[in-house]
């Protein structure tokens, strides 16, 4: 719909981050690029135009890995950890480019040196956005203090995360996402030598809890 637009809501910055999301979800990761990056040169860092033109990075990264082109991994891997910082730093309130950024941080081989400075600041926006809401927050927030835990290696926390996530969950890809996300750290640490039994299981109960909202009514 995008080119049958009035030019004016064309050039809108919400819409052209919504075409980027768009044409990457669509696959087409250099046009999604191109699009986001112009945003950016035209409005500045955000950390919702630094978080989508991230995720393109990271899409860049995971297609070059599982395709064993390792050298053009690590290149689109650290693009997409600069986005992503970029993007928490243009607004500390919001945790999602945060979490984003170090997760990858965690995953780089070696992690990444900057990631013990940053995983603070990111786990306090994180407790700040719950202890900001009446309710306690939501799946995504809780998730993101499993995350945040997982990567510096609290396995207590991680375990009282988890259990106040799967206590709010509402769909089965929710955990199957978070799970995903445990994986790629669990395997990266496992590589490492590290033990990773405890992640393992925090994987297994969102696993069941995947299948038990995807299982039919009755």
């Amino acid at each position: 719909l995008h080119a049958r637009m009035p030019r004016e809501l064309q050039q809108a910055r919400m819409v052209r981050e919504q075409l980027g999301f768009a044409l990457n979800r669509a696959g087409r990761r250099s046009d999604a690029e191109t699009v986001l990056a112009e945003v950016i040169r035209e409005f500045g860092p955000s950390s919702e135009t630094n978080g989508l033109l991230g995720r393109v990075y990271k899409d860049m990264w995971e297609e070059a890995r599982q395709a064993g082109r390792g050298m053009e991994a690590r290149g689109h891997l650290k693009r997409a950890i600069a986005s992503y910082r970029a993007g928490f730093e243009a607004d500390w309130r919001d945790a999602y480019p945060g979490i984003n950024a170090v997760t990858l941080m965690a995953l780089s081989e070696p992690p990444d040196p900057a990631l013990g400075e940053l995983l603070p600041v990111v786990r306090y926006a994180a407790t700040r956005r719950i202890q900001a809401d009446p309710n306690g927050g939501d799946y995504w927030d809780q998730a993101t203090l499993v995350e945040l835990a997982v990567i510096g290696k609290d396995g207590d926390a991680a375990m009282d995360a988890a259990a106040a996530a799967l206590a709010v969950v509402t769909e089965p890809w929710q955990p199957a996402t978070t799970a995903r996300n445990l994986r790629l750290i669990r395997e990266a640490r496992a590589s490492r030598g590290e033990d990773v039994a405890w992640i393992a299981d925090i994987e297994a109960a969102l696993a069941e809890a995947e299948a038990r909202l995807m299982a039919p009514a009755g």
